[in-house]
């Protein structure tokens, strides 16, 4: 499991250190307007303005976060474990990404890995692989011995 956060860390740092940044920010200043209308300004308009514009940022933040887990799903699931036998390699040009296509029983699924990974599989090599449920890439391949 570790291996699996530690790699969506490090395609996805940007865009969470982004949200956190937001969502610092925005809570800070309305933590700070709630000690000031607190402080200087103790009447229920004041708090009545202040609820208004709190429901106004926690939708901005709904939405940014929305964003986040539709371009980032894979945050919110378990990751992928398939064990199985390669079946083909190819080569994608137009996203130039690296496939494997493993067979486990009568299912064979599409896989992205990096291209080390691409050059140590051979077709016909037993493997156990962990992957991103929504994006299919590989997070950690195990070459595993002959299964007859």
């Amino acid at each position: 499991m570790a291996d699996y956060y530690r790699y969506l860390w490090s395609t996805t740092w940007p865009n969470l250190i982004v949200l956190f940044l937001i969502y610092g920010v925005i809570l800070s200043r309305l933590g700070w307007k709630f000690f000031r209308t607190w402080r200087y300004a103790r009447d229920a308009w004041g708090f009545l303005l202040w609820l208004a514009k709190v429901s106004i940022w926690v939708g901005i933040l709904g939405v940014y976060t929305e964003l986040f887990l539709f371009s980032q799903p894979d945050w919110f699931h378990k990751p992928g474990i398939i064990q199985g036998s390669v079946q083909g390699k190819s080569f994608d040009s137009g996203s130039s990404s690296y496939v494997v296509d493993i067979r486990s029983g009568v299912q064979q699924t599409q896989f992205y890995v990096d291209s080390y990974v691409y050059e140590q599989l051979n077709v016909d090599d037993h493997v156990k692989l962990m992957y991103l449920p929504a994006r299919r890439e590989v997070v950690r391949c195990e070459l595993l011995g002959d299964l007859l």
